[in-house]
C-alpha cells in the first residue's frame, strides 16, 4: 500500500510540476497583430505586374519603403484615395497602370481600385505605396 501511495504522490508532483508548461503564455505586444496590413497589386499595361505587402505599426512587410509608405497612409488616417503625395506634372501619354490595394487599417477595411493614365500620374498620387 506504501508503494502505492508513494507512486501516486509522485505523479501528483510530477503534474504540478507540468502545469506551468501546459498553461498558455500571456500575450506579449510581439503577438499583436499589426495596425494596419495592406496587399498592393501593380499592373502596368505594357506589363511588369507586382505586388506587395505593407504593415504599419509596426512598419514592414514585404515593402521596399515601409516607413515612408507608412508615413504617407497615416497623414490621410488610412484613406488612400486622399493621397495626393507630389501634385506635379507628368507626360500625357497613355500607358494605363491598374493599382489595387486591399486590407484593414486600425480595424477599417480598405478596398482601393483605380486605373492611371501612366505610372508617372499614380506615382504622383500614391507616391512611395507603390
Amino acid at each position: 500500500m506504501t508503494l502505492v501511495l508513494t507512486a501516486a504522490r509522485g505523479l501528483a508532483v510530477l503534474g504540478l510540476c507540468a502545469t506551468p508548461f501546459l498553461a498558455p503564455l500571456p500575450a506579449t505586444a510581439d503577438d499583436d497583430e499589426p495596425g494596419a496590413e495592406l496587399f498592393i497589386t501593380v499592373r502596368p499595361a505594357s506589363g511588369g505586374e507586382y505586388a506587395r505587402t505593407l504593415t504599419c505599426d509596426p512598419d514592414g512587410g514585404l515593402h521596399p519603403r515601409p516607413v515612408e509608405a507608412c508615413d504617407a497612409l497615416r497623414e490621410v488616417d488610412g484613406h488612400v484615395e486622399d493621397l495626393d503625395v507630389d501634385p506635379g506634372p507628368c507626360p500625357m501619354i497613355w500607358d494605363p497602370v491598374t493599382v489595387d490595394i486591399a486590407g484593414h487599417w486600425h480595424g477599417e477595411d480598405i478596398s482601393f481600385h483605380r486605373q492611371f493614365s501612366n505610372s508617372c500620374v499614380a506615382e504622383r498620387k500614391l507616391g512611395p505605396l507603390v
